[in-house]
C-alpha cells in the first residue's frame, strides 16, 4: 500500500507539472521556449525541491540548444516559483531546477545500435553461404 507521503508527492507533482505547463505555454510569451514539454516533475521526500525534467519537441535539440534552453528556465524560475504559491497552497513551495530529458536519446542510440547489429548479421549470412553456381566438371 502507497504511503500518505508518496500519494501526495505524487499528486503534487502533477499539479507543479500542470502549472509549470500552462505558464511556459500561455504566460511567458518567450519564442525560446516554443517546443518545450515538461516530461516530469520529482520531488523529494520533504518537498523542498521539484526537479523539473523538459524536453524540446522540435526545432534544434543540439547541445547548444539544450544547454541554453536550461539557462533560460534557471533564470525565470524564481518567476514560475512565485506563481506556484497559489496553486499549491503550501507553506513552503518547492524550489525548482531544470533537468534535460535525455530517454529519448538513449532510445535512438539504442535502435541504431540494434540496426547496425542486424545489418552486420545479414553481411555474415550472405558471406556465409555457398555459392549458388554449379562446380565446375571439367577432368584437368
Amino acid at each position: 500500500m502507497a504511503s500518505a507521503g508518496s500519494i501526495r508527492s505524487r499528486r503534487l507533482a502533477g499539479t507543479i507539472r500542470k502549472h509549470l505547463s500552462v505558464e511556459l505555454g500561455r504566460d511567458i510569451a518567450d519564442p525560446r521556449l516554443a517546443g518545450v514539454s515538461l516530461q516530469d516533475v520529482e520531488l523529494t521526500s520533504d518537498l523542498g525541491l521539484a526537479t523539473v525534467v523538459v524536453r524540446i519537441d522540435y526545432g534544434d535539440d543540439g547541445p547548444e540548444a539544450r544547454k541554453a534552453l536550461l539557462d533560460l528556465l534557471q533564470r525565470i524560475g524564481p518567476r514560475l516559483r512565485a506563481s506556484l504559491a497559489p496553486q499549491l497552497r503550501m507553506r513552503r513551495v518547492p524550489e525548482l531546477r531544470f533537468r534535460y530529458d535525455t530517454g529519448q536519446d538513449h532510445v535512438r542510440r539504442i535502435a541504431q545500435v540494434l540496426q547496425e547489429i542486424r545489418e552486420e548479421d545479414a553481411q555474415r549470412a550472405s558471406s556465409d553461404e555457398p555459392s549458388s553456381r554449379e562446380p565446375d566438371d571439367r577432368e584437368g
